[in-house]
């Protein structure tokens, strides 16, 4: 009980502007009760994810549920860049899908690799 107590509590502050139960959007998050007009399990998600940290919101989640619920789709929507990034990140190390090695991205291979390797040109 004292865990979902803690849940509702960051619930409810990531939820500040909203008269809303914090109880009822975890519910909702948990597939127990249907959604409640704009309150679906997507939208509560990405506001928790824009607003909480990524240790507030594994530690309200844990890692299957996110494995679950955090996908493309919900990825593309988070409005900041940098944390849509980190986001992406996460859901490519939760699918286990391949992840470009920091600074080797198709935009950045060719550049760096020319750069790398300019001395040999230059070299008899």
């Amino acid at each position: 009980m004292k865990n979902e107590e803690s849940s509702y509590k960051k619930i409810k502050d990531a939820f500040w502007d909203y008269n809303i139960d914090p109880e009822k959007l975890y519910l909702i998050l948990h597939d127990k009760i249907p959604p409640d007009g704009m309150f679906t399990k997507a939208k509560i998600l990405l506001r928790l994810i824009e607003v909480l940290s990524w240790y507030e919101i594994i530690d309200l989640f844990g890692k299957e549920y996110l494995k679950q619920n955090i996908t493309k789709e919900l990825v593309d929507k988070i409005r900041n860049p940098i944390l849509r990034d980190r986001y992406e990140f996460i859901r490519k190390v939760l699918h286990n899908e391949a992840i470009s090695t920091s600074g080797w991205s198709d935009k950045n291979r060719d550049r760096l690799k020319s750069s790398i390797l300019s001395h040999w040109r230059n070299s008899p």
